[in-house]
């Protein structure tokens, strides 16, 4: 199926806290006219962001307008080095040397019509974890007898990452700030390339932050299961979780970082009003962005139907992400359900994303237990280029793969109960055969 952007029309949007319906076009501000018109974005001093140089790299911010469509319905988070605009915690900012390299393999791929590149990488540092959560999407490879990538291995994989043209490396784990060489990994990703971000559940972030700045981390994003911290402890399975992760924003915010939280919505909280609860928490911690996973079917949850999203339900989603984009007060909402849809920039898996879990296997992304290959046996070009020639990922995808019931009946639902995951994508294909799909059915 191929793929294009779509003219983003909508039709209109629930604005937060309000049942008050409007046309999309006569929402106060999209992502440019916030950018020019607002003057209290928080100002973050990172001299590890340096700024594009060359000619050539600052003509590209001309190419920008041709995603005008796509960032309009985001909103800016807060303004690096006084002017470079920052729309994302795991992307770099407009105007740095490593955002110029986000434009040149959007470029490339839309106007040049080349390959497509792989702009970010989830990298999972260490399968170590000081929780043990209800939904998490790397339960299968937790507790495994696996030998995880060593030091060296890690720093060969971000060399050949950005070689690739990589621009967003995402360090996640388990937990990645147990691993005993983060900061280090953290340093030593080129900053004229790329910037370094990690996802975490904060509980040593208090300790770390002067450190994790120093070492040149961009962005963060600690996890918040529940506004009530004694559910959030259950679900995180570690009493005093939630407190942990509080007291690790304010040590980012103290430190003047770019700090964001990250939840998930299934069908029930969603229903239960949780969306509003946890935009509020993140008003109150006063975070940058709010980064709101749809509840994929995945991981701990593999076989959890009952949690997956109608369309209905990310529709709903979407409508509010827009809303609190809109209002200039408040954080930034990424959520997957519109940034993941046609309306938003469809999948990133296997496309602009690559995942690598702890053992060296690549993924498309890190919901999707499908593999390429493994990097201590083939470079990670050579299996980029076999992901990005299969049947499944060989074109754009205007949904996540993992929410499509036709993807995972070909998939994820063939693969018997028991097998390892992740599974080969050659065992996949054997699979289909048995199961008598043939491969253009």
């Amino acid at each position: 199926m191929a793929y294009g952007f779509n003219d983003h029309k909508r039709n209109c949007l629930t604005l937060a806290h309000d049942s008050l319906m409007i046309p999309w076009e006569e929402v106060p501000m999209d992502f440019f006219e916030q950018l020019e018109t607002r003057t209290d974005l928080p100002a973050v001093d990172y001299p590890h962001v340096p700024r594009a140089k060359g000619i050539g790299d600052r003509l590209l911010a001309r190419y920008l307008k041709r995603f005008g469509k796509g960032l309009g319905p985001m909103k800016p988070i807060a303004k690096v080095n006084g002017d470079m605009a920052v729309y994302d915690l795991t992307q770099p900012p407009m105007g740095s040397a490593a955002g110029a390299r986000v434009l040149r393999t959007g470029l490339n791929y839309v106007v040049l019509r080349k390959e497509a590149r792989p702009i970010n990488m989830v990298l999972m540092l260490n399968s170590a974890c000081n929780m043990r959560c209800a939904h998490c999407s790397a339960r299968d490879y937790l507790d495994s007898s696996r030998k995880p990538l060593e030091l060296g291995e890690i720093k060969s994989l971000v060399d050949q990452f950005v070689e690739l043209g990589g621009a967003s490396l995402i360090y996640s784990g388990g937990e990645p700030t147990i691993h005993k060489n983060l900061l280090e990994l953290v340093d030593y990703v080129p900053k004229d390339k790329a910037v370094i971000s990690i996802f975490t559940n904060g509980s040593r972030l208090a300790d770390l932050a002067p450190e994790l700045r120093s070492a040149g981390l961009f962005g963060t994003l600690v996890s918040v299961d529940s506004t009530d911290p004694d559910t959030h402890d259950r679900l995180r399975g570690s009493k005093g979780a939630f407190a942990g992760a509080k007291a690790g924003v304010e040590a980012l915010l103290d430190n003047n970082m770019l700090v964001g939280i990250s939840s998930y919505m299934t069908k029930q909280n969603l229903d239960d009003g949780d969306w509003d609860r946890i935009l509020d928490l993140a008003i109150q911690w006063k975070v940058m962005q709010l980064f709101m996973f749809d509840a994929v079917p995945t991981g701990a949850i593999m076989h959890q139907q009952h949690t997956r999203l109608s369309q209905e339900d990310r529709n709903r989603i979407k409508e509010l992400t827009m809303a609190q984009n809109a209002n200039p007060t408040g954080p930034a909402v990424m959520g997957q359900s519109w940034v993941n849809s046609a309306d938003g920039f469809g999948c990133f898996a296997g496309f602009y994303q690559v995942y690598v879990n702890s053992f060296g296997d690549v993924c498309p992304c890190d919901f999707t237990p499908i593999t390429f290959g493994n990097v201590r046996e083939e470079p990670l070009e050579k299996i980029w280029a076999r992901l990005r020639k299969s049947e499944d990922w060989g074109e754009r995808f205007p949904e996540c793969r993992m929410q499509d019931q036709g993807f995972r009946s070909r998939s994820v639902d063939l693969i018997p109960e028991g097998m390892p995951w992740p599974v080969s994508y050659e065992t996949l294909l054997e699979l289909r055969r048995e199961a008598g799909l043939a491969d253009n059915d």
